[in-house]
């Protein structure tokens, strides 16, 4: 199994309406390349809540999203620190970034290939402790949201505190919070086929207003707002 999936997005329209950030438990690396011939490198980390900022032109994109539990092999450090931030790839590899920053922007339409080639050497040095600990989160967060902590720690053979202290390691986010986005985001993919209580329990919710309680707290707005197309205020996009 890979430990990461890369996306290329080319000539994405403005259609001027506010775009989501949606709460997500992965860490992401992006490379950009804006319409005025500027470019930008950057990671993006796990949130646990939703942002919203203006849509923009954006001709090529780059997105590479590592699997929970992966990230250290982008981040080199607790994943918790860049918790709901934006960070310079150059502020997490220094002068390594500095060159495939340098490499990409000289021929943006290989950079798929360059930053794939990148992340493989990198991962290739991991000691084997710390892939065999993300592979172990992996297996954690893929049990998620149907197990309980001490449960998953079982069967890992692991024990619970050990367990939590992966999951801020190599996640950032604690399992509760991996849970909570996992649900929000199984309403939204169910949203447009099931309704109230059948959607709730379907999502791992105990009751309809669980879920309208956790989806407002997670998301910024109620559920039907949100299916309706409001959105909460603009924030910058960091």
């Amino acid at each position: 199994m890979n430990q990461w999936t890369t996306q290329v997005t080319t000539d994405l329209a403005d259609d001027r309406r506010t775009q989501t950030r949606m709460p997500d438990g992965a860490t992401t690396l992006v490379f950009g390349v804006l319409p005025n011939g500027t470019s930008h490198l950057i990671v993006l980390g796990p949130r646990a809540q939703a942002t919203y900022f203006a849509s923009k032109d954006i001709p090529l994109t780059v997105s590479v999203r590592f699997r929970p539990g992966q990230a250290r092999i982008v981040t080199g450090l607790p994943v918790s620190e860049i918790v709901g931030r934006t960070v310079p790839l150059s502020d997490l590899w220094g002068e390594p970034a500095v060159r495939l920053f340098d490499e990409l922007r000289a021929d943006p339409g290989t950079a798929a290939e360059r930053i794939d080639r990148a992340l493989r050497e990198r991962f290739a040095k991991m000691s084997n402790t710390q892939q065999s600990r993300g592979d172990l989160v992996t297996a954690a967060t893929a049990m998620l949201p149907g197990e309980r902590v001490g449960d998953m720690a079982r069967k890992l053979n692991v024990s619970e505190r050990h367990l939590r202290n992966l999951f801020n390691d190599s996640v950032g986010l604690s399992p509760k919070q991996v849970t909570r986005v996992k649900r929000v985001r199984t309403v939204l993919a169910r949203a447009n086929r099931q309704k109230g209580a059948r959607l709730a329990i379907d999502s791992g919710y105990y009751d309809q207003s669980h879920m309208a309680a956790e989806f407002r707290d997670t998301m910024g707005l109620p559920l039907g707002a949100y299916i309706a197309g409001e959105r909460p205020p603009e924030q910058s996009c960091r």
